[in-house]
This record gives C-alpha cells, sequence and structure tokens, in this order.
C-alpha cells in the first residue's frame, strides 16, 4: 500500500536549512553561487511538502467564508485517497461526515494541518463541553472562517493560546501537539507505567509537555503514525515533531471516536492496523468517555486539565514555524543542527579573471587581452554536517569542500579544499546570529594568501545576523522574506583591499535578501563585498527527511571590475536523521 509519506512544511524547512542556508558558505574555494533551500519544520524539516492555502482560501471567498463540502462518497472514492495509508480512517470519517474535503473533491491526506482547520476538525468530531470563558486573540478576526471554531475548542480545553494574545491559526500544528490537544480535551489519562523507547525509536524526541499523552494515546491506540509498523518492537517511529498532515489528524479522530463507541474499529486483518502503535489487530485495550460537563469553576477546569503545562501554549520544545530563505554565496546566521547531513556541487563554465594578482582590472582601459580573459570552468563538492542545537544553546556547522579547474596545470578534484565552520544561534523563530571561519582548515595548493584563486584570501572569519520580516509557515507568495547583513575578512573584502597588500585585515559589509515565490521556489540576491548575484532555488522534496535543491544563478552582474556576469548552477542533497 502506498503509505505517501511526503515531507512536511517543518521537514521542508529543516532540509532547506541543510541544503542551502549551509550551501550558501561551503563553496569558498571558487566564485561559485550555492543558494538557500528552505525548509523546514520541516520542516518542516522537516521534508513535508508545503501546505496550500487555508480550506477557506480556496473558496476564494471573504474571511468569514465557511469551507464548502462535496458528496462524502466523492470524497471517499478521491484519487488522492486512495491507496493512502490513512484510508480507512479517513473513508470511515467521512461516512459519517465528520470530516471534509475541498470544493474540488479532494481530500489532499497529506497537507500539513493549520491550527485553525485543526480547530475547525475538532469542533465536527467532539462534542466540545465549555470548561472556560471566551478569550480574544488578536490575530482570530470576529469574522475569520474559523473564529466561531477556534473559541469552541478553546473554550473546550482542546487548543489554547500564546502568551502574547495570539492564536496563530494559520500556522501548522506538528503531531505531538495534535495528539496531546486530543488526549487533554478527551480526557485520557495514562494507566500504569508504558516504557516510550520499548515502543517508539525516536521516543527520546518527545517533548516534556507530550510524555504523557502519547502514553495515554497508546495504551488506548489512539498514537498512529505512518512511520510506525506494529508487527515489531520497537515499531518504528511516531514522529513527533514532524507537522501534521490530514491523514494524521484523521487518524487520531478515528481511533479516539472508535474507543468511545461512535465508530466501529477497522477490521482486523486491515493492513492499516500496522499503523497504531502497540494495537495488534486491532484490539482496544480500554475505551474512552466522551467529556461531560465540568460542575467546577473555569480555573479550577483548566488546572484538572493540566491545560497550561500540556497544550501547544508551550513552544519552547517545539520546532520553529519559520521558514528563511538563505544567501547565494555568502553565509546565513541559520545553519544545520544535530542530525542534519548534506551534499552538495556546483559549476560555472567560467569563473572571474585572476583580477587578484593582474596588474590591471578588466574593465582597465589598459587591460591586456588576458587579463580581460574569464578564468576556466570549475567545480566544486562539499560535505557537511551539524552538531548542537541553535534552539536550546548553539549548532555548529561543519563543511568540507573541495574544487577542480580545468585546463592544464590546474589541480583536479579532492586535491585543493578546505573545511569550514560555523556557531550559529536561534533568538526566536526569526532571528538569528552567527561567527565562523571559511577555509579554517586547508589542504593542496590553498594557502590562504591573500594573492591565490578567485577568492583572493582563502581563510574568510565573518559574523553575521539574520532576520524573517514576514514568516508565514504556509510559505505562501513573497512570503518568508529573509534579510542576511554580516561583516568579514579574507573573501568578503572589496576588489581594492584584496588586491592591496597593506589591507590584508580589512573587513567589509556582505549580504543577502531573499524571499519565497511559491514553497518550492524562492528568488534571493546576494552582495558577497564585491558583486551582485542573483538565483532562484528550486526544491524537491523527498520522503524520509531529504530533499534535493537546484539552483541556476547569474553571478557578478553589478560591478565591471569583477570580469562580466557569468552563468552558475548549483545542486544539494540534504537529509535530516
Amino acid at each position: 500500500m502506498n503509505q505517501n509519506k511526503q515531507p512536511s512544511n517543518f521537514k521542508l524547512a529543516q532540509t532547506g536549512r541543510i541544503v542551502s542556508l549551509l550551501l550558501g558558505s561551503i563553496f569558498t574555494c571558487v566564485s561559485v553561487a550555492i543558494a538557500p533551500t528552505f525548509a523546514a519544520p520541516a520542516v518542516s524539516t522537516n521534508s513535508k511538502l508545503a501546505a496550500s492555502a487555508p480550506l477557506a482560501d480556496v473558496l476564494k471567498g471573504t474571511n468569514n467564508t465557511v469551507p464548502a463540502t462535496p458528496a462524502a462518497d466523492k470524497i471517499a472514492q478521491a484519487s488522492d485517497v486512495a491507496g493512502n495509508w490513512a484510508e480507512p480512517f479517513i473513508r470511515a470519517l467521512v461516512e459519517k461526515d465528520i470530516i471534509k474535503g475541498y470544493p474540488d473533491g479532494t481530500f489532499r491526506p497529506d497537507q500539513p494541518v493549520t491550527r485553525a482547520e485543526f480547530a475547525a476538525l475538532l469542533n465536527k468530531a467532539f462534542n466540545l463541553t465549555e470548561i472556560r470563558a471566551a478569550r480574544n486573540f488578536k490575530d482570530v478576526p470576529k469574522n475569520y472562517w474559523a473564529a466561531e471554531a477556534i473559541q469552541k475548542a478553546y473554550q473546550g480545553g482542546f487548543l489554547s493560546g500564546y502568551p502574547n494574545g495570539t492564536f496563530a491559526p494559520k500556522q501548522n500544528i506538528i503531531r505531538i501537539q495534535s495528539l496531546v490537544s486530543i488526549v487533554n480535551g478527551s480526557k485520557l489519562e495514562p494507566s500504569g507505567n508504558l516504557d516510550l523507547n520499548g515502543v517508539f525509536g525516536d521516543a527520546a524526541q518527545v517533548p516534556s509537555y507530550g510524555q504523557n499523552a502519547l502514553i495515554a494515546a497508546t495504551q488506548r491506540c489512539v498514537a498512529v503514525s505512518v512511520e510506525y509498523n506494529s508487527s515489531m518492537l520497537p515499531g518504528g517511529n511516531f514522529g513527533p515533531n514532524t507537522v501534521a498532515t490530514r491523514a494524521d489528524v484523521a487518524a487520531y479522530i478515528h481511533q479516539v471516536l472508535v474507543g468511545a463507541g461512535r465508530l466501529t474499529a477497522l477490521d482486523k486483518a486491515n493492513p492499516a492496523n500496522k499503523y497504531v502503535a502497540s494495537c495488534p489487530n486491532g484490539v482496544y485495550i480500554t475505551s474512552i468517555e466522551q467529556p461531560k460537563p465540568v460542575a467546577m469553576t473555569a480555573d479550577e477546569a483548566i488546572a484538572k486539565l493540566g491545560i497550561p503545562s500540556q497544550v501547544p501554549e508551550i513552544v519552547a520544545s517545539a520546532p520553529t514555524s519559520t521558514f528563511p530563505v538563505g544567501g547565494l554565496g555568502t553565509p546565513t546566521a541559520f545553519g544545520a543542527n544535530w542530525g542534519d547531513f548534506f551534499l552538495g556541487a556546483g559549476y560555472q563554465g567560467n569563473t572571474r579573471p585572476n583580477i587578484y594578482s593582474n596588474a590591471n582590472l578588466p574593465s582597465s582601459p589598459n587591460a591586456t587581452p588576458a587579463e580581460k580573459q574569464q578564468g576556466p570552468e570549475t567545480y566544486a563538492y562539499s560535505v557537511g554536517l551539524g552538531l548542537g542545537d541553535a534552539r536550546s544553546f548553539l549548532g555548529l556547522e561543519t563543511v568540507a569542500t573541495t574544487y577542480n579547474r580545468s585546463g592544464a596545470g590546474n589541480p583536479g578534484s579532492f586535491e585543493n579544499g578546505g573545511v569550514s565552520f560555523k556557531l550559529h544561534k536561534l533568538l526566536g523563530d526569526s532571528f538569528a546570529i552567527a561567527g565562523g571561519i571559511e577555509n579554517a582548515i586547508t589542504f593542496g595548493n590553498n594557502p590562504g594568501t591573500p594573492g591565490f584563486g578567485t577568492n583572493g584570501g582563502v581563510q574568510s572569519a565573518y559574523g553575521v545576523a539574520s532576520l524573517i520580516l514576514n514568516p508565514d509557515p504556509n510559505m505562501g507568495f513573497f512570503s518568508n522574506t529573509t534579510l542576511s547583513v554580516g561583516a568579514g575578512g579574507g573573501r568578503f573584502r572589496s576588489v581594492g583591499d584584496i588586491r592591496n597588500p597593506n589591507a590584508k585585515d580589512n573587513v567589509n559589509v556582505f549580504g543577502s535578501l531573499g524571499t519565497r515565490l511559491f514553497s518550492n521556489v524562492s528568488l534571493v540576491g546576494d552582495w558577497n563585498g564585491q558583486d551582485l548575484s542573483v538565483g532562484l532555488p528550486i526544491t524537491i522534496p523527498f520522503g524520509g527527511g531529504s530533499a534535493l535543491q537546484i539552483t541556476p544563478a547569474i553571478v557578478d552582474i553589478a560591478n565591471p571590475e569583477t570580469g562580466g556576469s557569468r552563468f552558475s548552477v548549483s545542486g544539494g542533497l540534504g537529509f535530516h536523521f
């Protein structure tokens, strides 16, 4: 059966960092423009395909437009449901009119779920009993299509807002957050002890606020994951920090309603039972009661349910919900963390003239034909990984690069190269700072002297800060615009400083500005200290936390001193383990 393990925004974001934000700083031995991926939460990171527009926006209506629903049998037979790993769960909910699809007859099971859509699903599936007073959220206007559903989910104890008075309706919800919400709202509690490490291979990744909820869900056959196989112990991963898809949420709701007696359990022979953690052959451990009215004050009810400490209001352990766009050939402050690994390659048909050793610049009227001539075609290859965690402490990005210039007398691949390091720190979801040394360790004919090669000094120390100006987890048109500004020596110096033997310690400003045109396509402008480049990073996400990025670019387009514009192309394959 096709499992349709498509990447979420969070992992796409993560993998985007891997394939792009990282690659922007690795080809330091040649003038190869490497572009960002973001990604993503991937995701998103964390991998997953980017979310489409929210349900209401698809209808092209006003903010208070209620999503229309096609006939149930049309949804159940939709081509994007047939063969999906969660098809049996989805079909059962559709037949009872508990879950709905889109006006075009699709269900989009692999589409990430926003908090607003999740609230709407909860309203349809559960009898939400009010346990606390309503709350006004600054980012949920009264005419917003999901305003009523959000209020009911909040008053029922299923969802909470954020300390700054917002609800973040368009923010994608991750699996553990959605499961915690359903478990809390359904008043499920752990029964006895259960070692999650014996059930899930990634139990160590479950944030503290979600551990009890996952135990309770596992004991009652509510913990469902496409990454799980109940025929093995541990049966695989739950993927707690992966963005929840419509298929994921449908499976959770189905299992809760089975325990409540509102739906019939899957047939024991149904292959989808293997995705239900510790619940072989669909045997349900205990029943689940629908929540009943609580005869206590709102504060007492909230304390009893543990809402302040368990609902998604606590975000310290959650992945970032923003997806930066990195530079081309310059570093940004976002980088690789533990579990990130990537491979990269770049190509230019021509490189800059040797402006650092020639007597005259190509733009000089006295320049000879040889001094105007661009350099040979060049290839670059890299491998990198991340250590640490930029959110909780510090992340360390390490990249090894080698390059090859065509022509007689030029070194081959793996004969020249270097190793670069970058320490980076994430401050919130939208701002980061970093410092690093490119080619801190060199090998081959790579001495690091100011007169060598196309970068005018191999070893380059720098500091950089990056800010996402308009974060959007749905990665819409012209979203996640990212500004990076830094200062550094070495290759970041001006042409004049690089050619001046007395200016080897000078520093210069570099930076980049990128924005997301579509979920998988970005536009980036990059100033490397000497000239401007423009690129179009294109991301192709795969399953399993990996993605490919291909970036065509035009480099050196503004400064005649660098020898004229050229075309380059780079690519990278990123993984998150």
